[in-house]
């Protein structure tokens, strides 16, 4: 399975996943790696995109369910959000947080503004949306299609229409 620019291969193990107290996933598809390429530091990839995103990881189906199919099958969360915190660079001993199923307010800033997936290949295979972005008055890119991914550490803006 490819990952940006590192890769992992092995084998696929059905488990029960034991995300905290009460977000329990039985029967959860986890990858067993033999064999790494570009991977250090890391005990491992949780990954939380799409269905899409599966499609030939595994050599006897076209797809796996993800964690947060899985959870949402199973009824342990009644919507398919993933809430991410990011812990601001000014607050070092802070701790971000994942929640599953919603977002915690408690953290947010402003309102929280749903948008729908984009129609636009490729970013149809990742959680992709169509935005436009602005400084202060001026247009910076029209409306495009780019993903949202919480492995990446930058922002990529395409360089044109």
């Amino acid at each position: 399975m490819n990952y940006g620019t590192g890769s992992f291969s092995g084998e696929e193990w059905l488990d029960t996943v034991t995300l905290a107290p009460g977000l329990v996933i039985s029967q959860q598809s986890i990858g067993v790696a033999n064999s790494t390429t570009n991977f250090t530091g890391g005990d491992g990839i949780l990954g939380v995109g799409p269905v899409d995103l599966t499609y030939g990881a595994v050599s006897n189906t076209s797809t796996v369910p993800t964690v947060l199919d899985n959870l949402l099958s199973q009824e342990t969360i009644s919507e398919e959000v993933l809430g991410i915190y990011y812990i601001p660079f000014s607050e070092p001993s802070s701790t971000g947080k994942l929640t599953f199923g919603s977002y915690d307010d408690s953290v947010i800033t402003s309102s929280v503004n749903y948008v729908p997936l984009t129609t636009t290949s490729p970013a149809t295979y990742f959680w992709g949306i169509d935005q436009s972005i602005t400084y202060g008055n001026d247009t910076v890119l029209s409306l495009t299609a780019g993903i949202v991914d919480t492995g990446t550490t930058l922002i990529l803006i395409a360089t044109g229409e």
